[in-house]
C-alpha cells in the first residue's frame, strides 16, 4: 500500500511539472523596438518595422547576428521569416 500510494503522489507531481512547463512560453521580441537585443559582429542594421523585425546586410560586413541579452536553455524556438530569394543564405 505504501508503494502505491508513492507511485501516485509521485505520478501527480510530475503531471504537474509538465502542465506547468508547458504553459509558460515566453515572447523574446516585444513587437516593438530591439529591448533585450544586441548585435554581435559586422554592421548589419537590424530594426523594427510594423511589428515585424528586420535585418539589413551591409556589403563587406562580416557575419552579424541579433542576440537576446538573456541567456536560455532546454527551450524551444519558433519563428517565421522571410527571405528575398536573392539572398546568399551560404
Amino acid at each position: 500500500m505504501k508503494t502505491q500510494s508513492k507511485l501516485i503522489i509521485l505520478i501527480v507531481i510530475l503531471f504537474q511539472v509538465t502542465i506547468n512547463s508547458q504553459s509558460k512560453w515566453r515572447s523574446l521580441f516585444n513587437g516593438k523596438d530591439l529591448t533585450g537585443w544586441e548585435v554581435l559582429n559586422g554592421y548589419a542594421k537590424y530594426f523594427v518595422e510594423d511589428g515585424i523585425l528586420v535585418g539589413e546586410a551591409v556589403v563587406g560586413s562580416p557575419n552579424s547576428f541579433l542576440c537576446t541579452k538573456a541567456k536560455y536553455s532546454d527551450f524551444i524556438l519558433e519563428f517565421e521569416t522571410k527571405t528575398d530569394p536573392e539572398l546568399n543564405t551560404g
